[in-house]
């Protein structure tokens, strides 16, 4: 490992990669990359890996689409592929409030330059033939969406992957096992970043490491209000509705969402990932569970994350997966789905 480079870039998931692959495409050769453990050990291996373009900020939706647009490109620069599905992208609209916001978003949409359509319930039909439109007892009715062609989604250990051969074609250094344990300033304003594997000075340091964020930024006095919070989706075995579809011809689905109901669907392996969101966020901190973000970062009690208990039935894994008796998660069931508040019999 070098002693000195002109940037080092803290965490090797996909943000910290991405952050030295454009160093160097700015020209920056002389940066490093340090992982205390493998690339996408944190949290990027499970991210459910979707692009959504959809964005009300100017300024966020121009980085969607940058992001996607060099998504269809690193390919034929790294050789690697990044498994970039697609397969286009539906925003649900169960009510005339939702429909508003997608009518609203159009001027961003047009000035970013994001191809869309807003879309009736005719046409989601169409482009999502499992889907059921609503209108019971059960189910609210859809009146519409607004629908991406261009979105889709990728395998996040993929894309890192071919942006760490970017990276080191530009001159970067990445280094994994290696682990940060202290960072100093020195008399001339350089920091002097302490490893496991002996010592680095760099002119500047980038912070990648997402779920320690807290704990790399104490190492420089900074209290980051960033809590890891907990987030299930569901990986569904293989749906015979979805089978039966694909076999007859049918092309992959478009990535569903119900921003109401708060959850999106994709396919998976001929099956699905369900991924609710819920209404109150659960994490861990010593004093107990702090079932919602504001409190736990108002009360300062969320120094450390750990996981739940292993009785807990929303405990340790990002993922669970169901039995090939589950019912498909088609929209009925999907929009049936209310959201747990955030209650479990073992943990509170």
């Amino acid at each position: 490992m070098k002693s000195h480079a002109r940037a080092v870039v803290i965490g090797g998931g996909v943000v910290g990669v991405s952050t030295l692959y454009h160093l160097t495409k700015k020209g920056w050769s002389d940066v490093v990359l340090l992982e205390r453990s493998e690339l996408t050990a944190g949290s990027t291996w499970h991210a459910a890996g979707l692009l959504p373009l959809f964005n009300m900020s100017y300024t966020v939706g121009q980085l969607h689409k940058y992001s996607v647009d060099l998504y269809k490109r690193l390919q034929a620069e790294t050789g690697q592929d990044v498994s970039f599905r697609v397969t286009g992208n539906l925003r649900l609209a169960t009510c005339r409030e939702r429909m508003d916001e997608y009518h609203k978003y159009c001027g961003t949409a047009n000035t970013i330059g994001v191809p869309f359509r807003v879309i009736g319930p005719g046409e989601v039909k169409e482009l999502w033939p499992l889907i059921e439109l609503g209108g019971t007892s059960e189910t609210p009715a859809i009146i519409g969406a607004l629908y991406h062609p261009d979105d889709g989604h990728i395998a996040p250990a993929d894309l890192t992957t071919a942006l760490r051969k970017g990276a080191r074609a530009g001159g970067a250094e990445i280094h994994e096992h290696t682990e940060v344990t202290a960072l100093e300033r020195t008399a001339a304003g350089e920091w002097r970043v302490h490893t496991d594997k002996g010592d680095i000075l760099a002119e500047h340091v980038v912070f990648a490491t997402g779920n320690y964020a807290r704990q790399t930024g104490r190492m420089v006095g900074l209290e980051i209000p960033s809590i890891p919070v907990e987030h299930q989706y569901i990986v569904y075995d293989v749906s015979p509705e979805l089978q039966a579809y694909r076999k007859a011809g049918g092309r992959e689905l478009a990535v569903l969402r119900e921003s109401d109901k708060s959850y999106y669907l994709r396919e998976e392996r001929m099956g699905w990932i369900l991924g609710p969101y819920e209404r109150v966020l659960p994490t861990e901190c010593p004093s107990g569970s702090a079932r919602a973000c504001s409190r736990a970062i108002s009360s300062g009690c969320c120094r450390t994350w750990r996981p739940r208990s292993a009785g807990c039935p929303r405990s340790s894994t990002a993922a669970s997966r169901t039995s090939s008796t589950a019912r498909s998660p088609i929209h009925r069931m999907a929009a049936r789905w209310s959201g747990p508040p955030g209650t479990c019999a073992i943990c509170g």
